[in-house]
């Protein structure tokens, strides 16, 4: 039979067997601790309106931590604690850089980076409801890099060329890949995107050493499209937290590198304002993203300012150009606003 819902939450005599399939799930990484404390605190915002729980002596908004936490203030402490971290290091690295000899130097990049990374994975796997975690990999994936790096500079003093630096970060990027399927987190993800990124410019300028600005922009779109892919596959999961950036970071590339054609190829002056409005579709029906909204109004905006220069300052006259310009702008993000409350 089912109970009332006014009924106290002690008398459900399910509530061991949930809490047990909760923290199952948050030791599998099937759930995540933050998508657990937004439900929290949409509860607590519904019950607000009666004062408290059923049968709580809680007051309302008083003595039950609101909005502003312990758990958000947890967070704060853990970034400022873990910036303090990497500062001290790269302060301490600066001053005494020159008088360490090269196994120390490896040891207190790549080998303090590993540490921190082995920290993390190790606070995952048993404390995975926590946030300590992320904070040692956050401090590890700012030292293994640039750790890997300093490895290969000691090992091999006379690399010149991308080849070998491009081999180094794809070991880095596969060693991130690999705690990203193993305990996948939004942290980890970002490092595995930062250097899987730098790996492919750097293999494009290692096998390619020729290759000009038209590839590399050509290169850009492919990486940004891939961004933008990749967030829409996999939302409403575990990566959610990072489809925002990976949004912002796609659109940005792609529109950026695709701008910086227009004045040297006709077929990109061409497509651009295709991929613009295209963009701008994209972003309220299946994107339902503000950022790539945003991007996409700013890039058709700078087809229209690319146009207005080119082709119609110097027969109406700047001033004129500048006045239908300002026009076209301001309907632009009327229509950016519309779309927004309409659709997002």
């Amino acid at each position: 039979m089912i109970r009332s819902i006014n009924q106290p939450p002690n008398d459900y005599p399910a509530n061991d067997q949930l809490l047990a399939e909760l923290s199952r799930r948050l030791r599998n990484n099937e759930l995540q601790p933050g998508q657990l404390q937004a439900l929290l605190d949409s509860v607590s915002g519904d019950t607000d309106a009666a004062g408290s729980f059923p049968g709580s002596n809680a007051k309302p908004g008083k003595d039950r931590p609101g909005g502003l936490s312990a758990f958000n203030l947890t967070r704060l402490l853990y970034v400022i604690g873990g910036l303090l971290v990497i500062l001290g290091i790269l302060y301490f690295m600066s001053q005494l850089w020159g008088d360490l000899s090269s196994t120390l130097r490896i040891l207190i990049t790549l080998g303090a980076g590993l540490v921190f990374a082995g920290a993390g994975s190790l606070f995952l796997i048993q404390e995975p409801e926590k946030d300590l975690g992320n904070v040692f990999h956050a401090i590890g994936g700012c030292l293994v890099p640039g750790g890997a790096l300093v490895t290969l500079d000691e090992v091999f003093t006379n690399v010149n060329s991308t080849g070998p630096v491009a081999f180094t970060v794809g070991l880095v990027f596969l060693f991130y890949l690999a705690l990203v399927l193993y305990h996948r987190r939004v942290i980890l993800n970002f490092f595995a995107f930062a250097t899987g990124t730098a790996f492919l410019y750097l293999l494009s300028d290692s096998l390619m050493p020729s290759a000009g600005p038209d590839y590399y922009a050509y290169l850009t779109m492919v990486i940004g499209m891939s961004y933008v892919l990749y967030g829409v596959a996999f939302s409403d999961s575990w990566n959610d937290r990072l489809i925002p950036l990976l949004y912002f970071f796609g659109a940005l590339g792609f529109y950026g590198a695709a701008y910086s054609r227009i004045a040297s190829s006709q077929l990109m002056e061409l497509l651009f304002p295709f991929l613009a409005f295209g963009g701008l579709a994209l972003s309220v029906v299946t994107l339902k993203s503000r950022i790539a909204l945003t991007l996409s109004t700013l890039a058709v905006a700078g087809y229209v300012v690319y146009l207005t220069r080119e082709y119609f300052a110097d027969s109406i006259g700047w001033p004129v150009a500048l006045i239908v310009l300002g026009f076209i702008v301001i309907g632009l993000g009327y229509l950016s606003v519309n779309l927004n409350r309409r659709y997002l």
